[in-house]
């Protein structure tokens, strides 16, 4: 018979919810969180309204803590989100990894959505490469997404010097982009199931829930993980 100390029953119970092959619920972020990844994130927006970013920045779950987030900047070709800079401003001042990202519109000049993130975004040494968000049709074919979703992934890497990564949901990939962007680092949305995310390539980001709480911010959060060890996710940063 295998004795198992009280303590650690008690702290299994404090912490965990529920333990599956692979993943753990915490109680604290109200959701399963896969195992094998040593590197967490969230990933924000104005929907988030004022965020207590040293509350987030504090909050610690055995091994399990917020490291990065992505911050929305843009959308379309008029949007500025504008909690970007607040949010941006005092993550980095907690010590977080901060990123920004625009949210593509297809029927919009990708042009002169690239020119509205590059002017608002201000991203330096240290941050996270600049993300586009593409997951919405908008009624366009798939040719002219993919058309105009290049020319602002060009536009932004001449600008920054360094190769935008690409959000989009598992279907939304394989559908519109699989085949065309296989050079530009992927952030992907899939939590349907447990699993990894159903991709038939290298993936860098995993958003794998929408329902996450985190201390400091008000109702539901993305939870995030990077696929990679900490010293990789250090080498994808700005120079």
């Amino acid at each position: 018979m295998i004795f198992v100390s009280p303590i650690v029953l008690l702290l299994a119970y404090f912490y965990y919810q529920e333990i599956k092959a692979g993943y753990i619920k915490y109680k604290a972020f109200g959701i399963y969180i896969p195992s094998e990844y040593s590197v967490h994130g969230i990933d924000v927006s104005r929907y988030q309204q004022i965020i207590n970013w040293k509350s987030v920045k504090n909050m610690e779950i055995e091994n399990v803590k917020i490291e990065f987030a992505f911050i929305k900047a843009t959308q379309g070709v008029k949007t500025i989100d504008y909690h970007y800079l607040q949010n941006k401003l005092r993550a980095k001042n907690a010590g977080l990894v901060v990123g920004a990202y625009h949210f593509f519109v297809a029927t919009k000049s990708p042009q002169a959505q690239a020119e509205l993130f590059i002017r608002i975004a201000s991203i330096r040494s240290g941050d996270l490469p600049p993300v586009v968000d593409v997951e919405t049709e908008y009624g366009q074919s798939d040719e002219k997404i993919r058309k105009g979703l290049k020319t602002w992934l060009r536009l932004v890497e001449n600008h920054y010097g360094v190769k935008p990564i690409i959000y989009t949901n598992a279907d939304f990939y394989k559908q519109k982009l699989q085949g065309y962007f296989d050079n530009y680092p992927i952030w992907v949305a899939h939590y349907t199931k447990m699993g990894k995310p159903d991709l038939d390539r290298d993936w860098h980001f995993w958003q794998i829930s929408e329902e996450s709480t985190i201390n400091g911010i008000k109702g539901k959060v993305d939870f995030n993980v990077f696929n990679g060890t900490r010293e990789e996710f250090e080498d994808l940063l700005i120079r």
